[in-house]
């Protein structure tokens, strides 16, 4: 068993375990804060799920980049990401799959594209995909923009309240469709 012995230089505020995009980013804030970091990762290269590897001899990719739309546009301009060299490139296809019979399903952004690669399975489906497309943007709006709020944990706290109050008063300003999706995408995630 290995003793770690304590010195001034190993002495950290704050230590993340983990260096992929998220522990990255955390350590980031809190070093902006003032804080000592430490970040360890038992890979030889830092990333996580943002890193592009060769895989193959000649083929690069990176296992879950396409998760880079998540990346809140606050953190990019925060962090300064594309002055450090930052640059997202849209994939004209999200999904492909490919079926023993010849044929493909393809799917990406709201596009023509898509839809007909969904309506050669089902015309139905297709039909519907708009109205999917749309309620998924108004969920994803509203959740976005509690990703940048702390959430209120004590109503005796005048700023827990004053969060609450905001978010209720956002949540009521939305069309009841879009109120009903927001609370059903909540309770699939919360149960499934």
């Amino acid at each position: 068993m290995n003793s770690y012995r304590s010195s001034a230089k190993s002495r950290f505020d704050a230590v993340i375990v983990g260096g992929g995009h998220n522990g990255l980013t955390c350590a980031c804030y809190l070093a902006k804060g003032g804080l000592s970091v430490g970040v360890f990762e038992r890979r030889g290269v830092l990333g996580g799920a943002a890193v592009t590897e060769e895989f193959h001899p000649g083929f690069r990719n990176s296992t879950a980049s396409y998760t880079v739309s998540l990346l809140n546009p606050k953190v990019i301009r925060d962090l300064r990401l594309e002055q450090h060299g930052l640059k997202v490139l849209e994939r004209p296809m999200q999904n492909f799959l490919p079926l023993p019979d010849g044929r493909a399903l393809t799917a990406g952004p709201e596009s023509a594209r898509t839809l007909e690669s969904v309506r050669s399975f089902s015309a139905r489906d297709a039909e519907r995909l708009p109205a999917y497309f749309k309620m998924l943007d108004n969920v994803v709006e509203m959740l976005r923009r509690q990703l940048l709020e702390t959430p209120p944990t004590d109503p005796r706290r005048m700023r827990d309240l004053w969060s609450a109050f905001r978010l209720g008063r956002h949540f009521r300003k939305l069309d009841p469709e879009v109120q009903r999706d927001i609370h059903d995408s909540r309770a699939t995630t919360a149960t499934g």
